[in-house]
């Protein structure tokens, strides 16, 4: 009797692990079996593009570059605006009609022109009349005809006698052309006015005067 009991028990617990075993195997066929793979999913939308990035340090210095291709030859300059002379004197110079100082000049050119300027003081005197004073420059013994002459004129009315003796600085200033290259004897004369005779003239009193003679380039058209 015993041993058939312990036999009835063992089936028992055999038949109990058979029947978990199956329930187990239908739960897991009962879950849903994939059999192939899905349909792809669309693109996205593109995202916004992001901010600027910070400026990169500054890259360090490169090798010196190959030397470059010998440039053309630059047009003659002429160097007029450099050339130039100064004539200076004190001296007391009361001559009516004359020369009054000469300034050679070595022009290079005979294309520029020459700028000329004198500066000085000169009077007039007519005691109880009027009277004319003419300070001009000559080239070569010939007044400028490039366009025209360079001069200046003092005037002074002395009708009622007061001796006006009066010497005042005055600059004359001009460009004459058409002079050929070479040297230029450039000069400082007085004389007459039109219409008016002779008069008592002074130039340079107590004082220093001077010549300036400048070649510049020629006149635009």
């Amino acid at each position: 009797m015993p041993l058939f009991k312990l036999f009835l028990g063992a089936f028992s617990v055999a038949v109990l692990h058979a029947m978990v075993v199956e329930n187990g195997n239908n739960e897991e066929s009962s879950k849903p079996q994939s059999c192939c793979a899905g349909v792809p999913g669309v693109p996205g939308i593109p995202g916004t593009t992001g901010t600027a990035g910070r400026d990169g340090r500054d890259g360090g210095n490169g090798p010196p570059g190959n030397q470059g291709a010998k440039g053309d030859k630059g047009d003659k300059g002429d160097g007029s605006n450099l050339h130039w002379k100064q004539c200076v004197w004190k001296r007391n110079n009361g001559e009516d009609t004359a020369v009054i100082e000469k300034c050679p000049f070595k022009k290079l050119r005979s294309d520029t022109a020459l700028k000329v300027k004198y500066a000085g003081n000169i009077r007039v005197l007519c005691p109880g009349r009027g009277c004319c004073g003419r300070w001009f420059i000559t080239f070569n013994g010939a007044e400028c005809s490039g366009p025209l002459p360079i001069d200046g004129v003092v005037h002074v009315d002395d009708s009622k006698n007061n001796h006006l003796n009066s010497h005042h600085p005055h600059q004359i200033e001009g460009v004459c052309e058409n002079i050929r290259a070479g040297t230029i004897s450039v000069a400082l004369q007085v004389g007459n006015c039109p219409s008016y005779g002779t008069a008592d003239r002074y130039t340079g009193w107590n004082s220093v005067s001077r010549i300036i003679v400048e070649e510049i380039p020629p006149s635009q058209a």
